[in-house]
């Protein structure tokens, strides 16, 4: 009962909205980019770009939900947007599990923030985490989650192109781990957008767009590897992190006959990390989706960490094909039983990809119905997607017989691939409900969740609400 009516507050919520004045406008939260940096929030300026009456826009303040969101607005200086999302998972698992993972519902995300801008040059965003508080009020089912604060930056914009942003952001590398927020089509990251990319980290960065903006850059420094590398002990594996990504539409650099315009389109990308790494058992890690068990654990490294990761996107009216290959390599010295040095652990991964909304809508920056359920007098958008993928951990040189020891010459190389299918319901530009089905095999069966058994099906459904 308590999921009940916490699911129809929520879900029609957007319903009250939609009949609030300037509730139908543009769309005006922040929208896809090649490299995740679109100007989130562009105040509006004059054709000359200035303010020509600084003292009635300074007295125009007003409260507005024009694209959508709760804003507050003071004259053409200030804006402040309040956003807010939440997702509630159902899930189910083949062959069953009886441990907490294999409850059927689980709260997996409840977030709160504010973003917007500060003169035309100044931008931020906050976002924090309550699902731990809101798990307590109404004793829901979730996982404790350490990450409270997620986006926490400013971004000085004053060079269009070549913008700062400083704080607590994604470090630039792995498509999926950037954009899945706001454009996944499944209600799971990819293994290597979860395992392989850094994630969120307190840093510097540089950014931009080139080319008449067809060519995006990022390039930064950030204190540790990302919160998606931390230990057990909820500390991150690594130190000092420099991060660079490019990501270009190679066809629109040129000219097309008009037969082939789809193909500009097409982006592709190239990203880069280097991190110094602690010694101890902080390397990367790979685990399932069903109970999340590691099939491959952490080991003893020391060294360098290096990321490097190629990109595909193309995103042709209601048509979407994305693919990533993302490799990391962690060196081990000083690691063998006689303090020798073994051969480097390598982390490879890849997925590809494919959507298709069958209602017609374009799939670039996120699915936005046309006529929304109920209140447009439609059926919303309907999308439907598969994404097939595999992550795999070994040595670089294997010397000797394979190893399960952590201080192994010849690690035991595993791996796992998993297929995903899904029907994504877009019931208008706040809710959408998501149900996947999953089949995960784990090649090592020495590491299995279940002794014996290698294959395992889950089913999602997802209900999600984005203000």
């Amino acid at each position: 009962m308590k999921y009940f009516v916490l699911l129809f507050g929520i879900g029609w919520l957007p319903l009250g909205i939609a009949q609030v004045p300037g509730g139908g406008g543009e769309r005006t939260g922040p929208v896809k980019a090649a490299a995740d940096d679109s100007t989130e929030n562009d105040p509006p300026q004059d054709g000359q770009g200035l303010v020509k009456n600084k003292a009635a826009n300074a007295a125009n303040v007003r409260f507005t939900m024009k694209g959508g969101r709760p804003s507050f607005r003071a004259g053409k200086w200030l804006r402040v947007d309040f956003a807010v999302k939440f997702h509630q998972d159902f899930r189910t698992f083949d062959p069953e599990v009886s441990t907490d993972e294999g409850e059927v519902a689980n709260l997996r995300k409840f977030r709160v923030g504010v973003s917007g801008y500060i003169t035309k040059d100044i931008e931020f965003k906050v976002e924090r985490e309550i699902r731990n508080e809101i798990a307590d009020l109404f004793r829901f089912r979730t996982r404790e989650t350490h990450a409270l604060w997620r986006d926490v930056y400013g971004n000085f914009r004053y060079f269009r192109r070549t913008q700062i942003r400083v704080g607590q952001f994604k470090i630039p590398f792995g498509m999926d781990q950037l954009h899945y927020s706001s454009t996944g089509e499944m209600v799971q990251r990819s293994l290597i957008g979860n395992f392989l990319a850094p994630g969120r980290e307190l840093g510097i960065m540089a950014h931009g767009k080139l080319s008449e903006g067809r060519i995006a850059y990022q390039a930064g420094l950030f204190l540790h590897d990302g919160w998606k590398a931390h230990t057990k002990d909820y500390e991150r594996s690594g130190e000092r992190t420099f991060a660079g990504r490019i990501v270009l539409p190679p066809f629109s650099l040129v000219k097309l006959p008009k037969v082939l315009g789809p193909l500009k389109e097409l982006q592709l990308g190239l990203a880069v990390a280097e991190t110094p790494l602690t010694e101890g058992l902080r390397s990367l890690r790979g685990r399932t989706w069903v109970i999340t068990h590691a099939w491959f654990d952490r080991i003893n490294v020391r060294g360098q960490r290096w990321r490097l990761g190629t990109e595909l996107s193309w995103e042709p009216g209601p048509f979407t094909v994305k693919g990533e290959v993302i490799r990391t390599s962690d060196q081990r010295l000083g690691q063998g039983l006689r303090l020798e040095d073994l051969p480097n652990l390598l982390g490879r991964g890849w997925y590809l990809t494919t959507a298709w909304v069958v209602t017609g809508e374009k799939s670039a920056g996120g699915v936005e119905p046309r006529r929304n359920f109920i209140t447009g007098r439609g059926m919303g958008a309907v999308q439907v997607a598969a994404r097939y993928e595999q992550l795999r951990f070994g040595s670089a040189e294997h010397p000797g017989l394979p190893s399960r020891s952590t201080r192994g010459a010849n690690l035991v190389s595993t791996s796992e691939r998993v297929a995903t299918f899904g029907v994504n319901w877009y019931v208008n530009r706040y809710v959408r409900i998501q149900h996947n089905w999953v089949r995960e095999v784990i090649e090592d069966i020495g590491k299995v969740p279940i002794p014996g058994v290698d294959t395992y099906w889950s089913r999602y459904l997802r209900i999600q609400f984005r203000m």
